[in-house]
């Protein structure tokens, strides 16, 4: 398993917050698969900064698979550890997409899972994560994105 982190993650780009209350800030993440993720490989997406909590979320996603049965799935989640460490001991949870297979033709999804909308806020930043739940099978180059809209808690 391999941490792969998104530039948000690195701190390369800033992480917007609400500066009202009941504002919401909707900003989309997206990351280019260049080559092959495996299984079990976590991608740290989006921050979820703290005393934030989801409103909404997009994941969007080039055809990743282009076998005649493709077999390329994600989980979407909360990251365990601190947002922005690379730490290849870290794991991400199912509880806004489990075993979504939108990247095996390409396409645009909506969370179906009531969890995702039930996240307490935190006192400090968290990470959304996309793990490979399961590899392609024939793998393509591609996009995935994460719209993520959060408003102070």
């Amino acid at each position: 398993m391999a941490l792969i982190q998104s530039k948000y993650a690195k701190g390369i780009l800033p992480l917007p917050y609400p500066t009202q209350a009941g504002m919401v800030v909707a900003l989309r993440f997206a990351h280019t698969f260049a080559t092959a993720p495996s299984a079990n490989d976590i991608l740290e997406l989006a921050p979820l900064p703290a005393n934030t909590k989801i409103v909404d979320v997009i994941l969007d996603s080039d055809d990743l698979d282009t076998n005649a049965s493709p077999t390329i799935t994600f989980d979407v989640g909360i990251m365990s550890g601190a947002f922005g460490v690379d730490d290849a001991a870290r794991t991400s949870d199912d509880v806004i997409f489990d075993g979504t297979t939108v990247a095996q033709a390409g396409g645009v999804v909506r969370p179906t899972l009531k969890t995702a909308f039930r996240q307490a806020a935190a006192s400090t930043d968290r990470s959304i994560g996309l793990k490979i739940a399961t590899a392609a099978a024939t793998f393509a180059a591609g996009e995935v994105g994460l719209t993520v809209l959060y408003v102070a808690a």
